[in-house]
């Protein structure tokens, strides 16, 4: 069925980050990362499909996870106009923004600067599988909520607080031990587990940490590399970084 042009250009119009954030709402595409916010806090405005998906298996899994939340049908031609991937899944909802997250105590993950949606949906996704209290976006920083930021962290934004603010504005309790990446620091894995970060700085691939936020760290770090590569790309040394973290983190716990 087609559905009410003004609606479909409403859906068209997220695909624009200050539209996003204008109207707090957002498009989420493929049965993996509907399945995921259907399994969160968020909330789900409705969900739209094309009729191929009628009867079939990914269509039931969204139906059965669901809860009072409204299934449209409409025809492909509508789908890929609302669509913001290069092939339209077919499967597509509409979530309203959460509000932004209180500061929780643990390593939170800063990106500062990163404008490559891939590398920041991928560093949500580490800050999900490591177990981290959240990530923080400097303002310049590609939206978390962007399509390809929200293929990249495969159902992870929902489950991670996230929170949109520059480090300078942050609250004292945020700050209170920065650790920046940058080549030039110190071994991570020799860091003491007495100073563990509350905050993990990653910079962009391309020009690193901004000097404005090098300089209100505590702490320089840098992985250690033995072979040709210049340098690794961000979500891959976030992700190196974190897990060293974590390792000392948790013999800090045991007593180690």
């Amino acid at each position: 069925m087609a559905i009410h042009k003004a609606l479909r250009q409403d859906i068209r119009s997220l695909k624009r980050r200050s539209e996003r954030w204008a109207k707090r709402r957002m498009v989420v595409e493929g049965v993996k990362c509907i399945l995921e916010l259907l399994q969160s806090p968020w909330e789900v405005e409705r969900i739209y499909f094309t009729s191929d998906h009628e009867g079939g298996a990914s269509l039931s899994s969204l139906q059965e996870a669901s809860t009072g939340v409204e299934f449209v049908s409409v025809s492909a031609k509508d789908m890929e106009m609302m669509s913001a991937l290069k092939t339209a899944p077919g499967l597509l909802a509409v979530a309203h923004m959460p509000d932004p997250s209180p500061h929780a105590p643990g390593l939170w993950l800063y990106l500062d600067d990163i404008n490559d949606p891939g590398n920041v949906g991928t560093l949500i996704r580490v800050a999900d599988w490591f177990g981290l209290a959240g990530v923080v976006l400097s303002s310049a920083t590609a939206d978390p909520f962007g399509p390809k930021a929200v293929q990249s962290a495969m159902g992870s934004t929902f489950h991670v607080p996230l929170r949109i603010q520059n480090l300078k504005d942050l609250p004292e309790d945020w700050r209170s031990r920065v650790a920046g990446l940058d080549a030039g620091g110190n071994d991570l894995h020799t860091q003491a587990p007495s100073e563990l970060p509350t905050l993990l700085v990653v910079g962009a691939e391309s020009h690193g940490m901004s000097q404005e936020v090098k300089a209100a760290c505590h702490d320089i770090l840098s992985i250690p590399g033995a072979g040709r590569a210049e340098s690794l790309n961000a979500s891959v040394a976030g992700a190196v970084a974190v897990s060293a973290l974590m390792q000392q983190a948790m013999s800090m716990d045991q007593g180690g």
